[in-house]
């Protein structure tokens, strides 16, 4: 599941399979510029998007998205290594966002965005924190019925 689910990541965030999304007359665009100079400061970005300069719908698709989209990989990590800690966890959090940011930057499809790799990296470690408070709640729930 954790192989599928990042191949379709890639074809999502770097090939950007679906650019245009329509809701009724709302366009929401994900195809993104191709060209520009790479942001390497970290929140240049993001604070724009959180002080609410881009508009809201604009700043939850771009904020929320670039976490939601990587939660899943937290969450599926953990089975595919069982000594996963949290530390641990950090590794493939800002992996898979060099990756996709790295990936857009060298195949001229997006352009390297910092942070991107923030987000993505937090929505990674929201997945690992899921699963760990699945976890831990599935064992009490064995022990309180065994």
């Amino acid at each position: 599941m954790l192989i599928a689910y990042s191949a379709i990541l890639i074809r999502v965030m770097v090939f950007k399979d679906m650019p245009l999304i329509r809701i009724g007359s709302l366009r929401l665009n994900f195809g993104g510029p191709h060209e520009g100079p790479a942001n390497l400061l970290p929140f240049k970005t993001i604070l724009p998007y959180m002080l609410g300069e881009k508009g809201l719908l604009i700043a939850g698709v771009n904020l929320v998205g670039n976490v939601v989209l990587l939660v899943p990989i937290g969450f599926l990590v953990p089975f595919a290594w069982r000594s996963m800690t949290w530390k641990k966890s950090l590794a493939p959090a800002v992996s898979a966002g060099f990756a996709i940011e790295g990936m857009q930057a060298v195949l001229r499809v997006g352009i390297f965005d910092i942070d991107d790799v923030i987000l993505n990296g937090l929505g990674v470690m929201v997945g690992y924190w899921t699963f760990t408070m699945l976890t831990k709640l599935t064992r009490s729930m064995k022990s309180k019925y065994n």
